[in-house]
């Protein structure tokens, strides 16, 4: 039997199969036990992932009406459950941020950290406060900052070294910057690193809604653009940590007539040494292709997967399994229109225990509804239990005294 017909043999049986490098849309639903729906369609929001769930914070949306058009911010931190398949709007405490759209996000620890972003309208308000979100106790604090930090703005790109966090340019509505500012998130300092650019060195042009990657302690920028330009990739502006100077690389591609088109407004995920870009907008066109970017030889190749749709200002992030997610965005740049749709592609081969998983979690479709005691005792890890949004009554109390009987015999 050829390999064809073996395939369609175990697609017909549903048996699972891994395919990394392509893009599939899931089919969450609400958390119907909470009487939950699921996020509304929206862009310029960001997203993140911490162990099987998305957490996915702010964004913006115009909502029409017969008379007027009505612009939403939400004001909100959903979480989707990858083991459940369910959306879930949390519930939390402590002081939010107020500009919810363009703002950027990071992972840190248990916490997600949320810096800049604007309002309505856009550019009128803004922001370059910090915050953070304890995901285990959904409190929101601001973080007290001190030193020498990014004005207010948004649309910049951002990113975490350890325990620093880099901001590179934006813009405050009517300005553009490509300056670089470090927050040490354990000494809570701000620091300008661009600050001894000399007058004739090269620096590149100030942008927004770019995106950066980090490298062997270098801070590649992708893209980008104004609100009139958007910037091409055949020559990615590169800022030195050690020597805080600007240059440019000119890079390659697998085939040598085919790089990415200039494009602002899409999104970026890092595993390693390589950079995966997806979607974005050039003020005309919106772009639904995936390309790899590999940070040691600078060379791009254009994947064969894409995204269903054309998407800009949509946020992707990636798990550290590598499994990539792309949530929201506008998907009609004439109608003006938005999306709530995820996707998935996994970037690399998960560990072994990962695989299984995700086998179990497609013969077990609604495991939301099992009782997790019967998934302990039948063999199921107690920390994969844990990442599974139960819509039973059972508690994760139960299942740690098991637990602990367990380990007592």
């Amino acid at each position: 039997m050829d390999s064809n017909k073996a395939y369609k043999k175990r697609k017909a049986k549903g048996l699972y199969e891994f395919h990394p490098n392509k893009v599939t849309r899931l089919q969450p639903g609400g958390n119907h036990l909470r009487g939950e729906d699921c996020p509304k369609p929206r862009s310029g929001h960001r997203i993140i992932v911490k162990g099987g769930n998305v957490y996915a914070f702010g964004g913006y949306t115009p909502m029409t009406s017969d008379t007027e058009v009505a612009h939403i911010l939400f004001k909100e931190l959903w979480k989707y459950n990858c083991a459940s398949k369910t959306w879930q709007l949390l519930e939390t405490t402590g002081k939010m941020p107020e500009q919810l759209a363009s703002h950027c996000a990071v992972l840190v620890d248990n916490k997600m950290i949320v810096f800049g972003g604007t309002g309505i309208p856009f550019g009128e308000t803004r922001s370059n406060s910090t915050y953070s979100c304890n995901l285990d106790t959904l409190e929101w604090e601001e973080i007290k900052t001190t030193g020498d930090p990014p004005t207010q703005q948004y649309g910049q790109g951002m990113l975490l070294d350890g325990k620093k966090m880099y901001v590179v340019g934006g813009t405050n509505g009517f300005s553009y910057t490509m300056q670089v500012h470090c927050l040490d998130l354990t000494t809570k300092v701000w620091t300008h690193l661009d600050t001894e650019m000399k007058k004739f060195d090269w620096t590149p042009d100030p942008r927004y809604r770019h995106e950066i990657a980090l490298h062997n302690n270098k801070i590649f920028v992708f893209g980008g653009g104004t609100a009139h330009v958007s910037f091409d990739m055949v020559e990615i502006p590169v800022f030195c940590l050690e020597s805080k100077t600007w240059t440019k690389i000119t890079t390659t591609s697998t085939d040598p007539q085919n790089f990415p088109e200039p494009r602002r407004c899409h999104a970026l995920v890092q595993i390693g040494s390589d950079a995966y870009l997806c979607g974005g907008f050039d003020g005309l066109r919106t772009f639904n292709c995936i390309w790899k970017f590999n940070l040691e030889t600078h060379q791009w190749n254009c994947l064969d997967a894409k995204l269903p749709n054309p998407l800009y200002f949509h946020s992707a992030a990636v798990s550290e399994e590598g499994q990539m997610f792309v949530f929201g965005g506008v998907k009609s740049f004439l109608y003006n229109t938005r999306t709530n749709d995820l996707y998935s592609m996994w970037l690399k081969i998960p560990p072994l225990q990962d695989l299984c998983w995700q086998a179990a979690l497609k013969y077990m479709p609604h495991i939301s509804h099992m009782q997790s005691e019967k998934l302990y005792e039948a063999g199921v890890p107690f920390h994969l239990i844990k990442e599974v949004d139960f819509q039973s009554n059972a508690t994760e109390d139960s299942i740690t005294q098991q637990c602990c009987n367990r380990l007592e015999k």
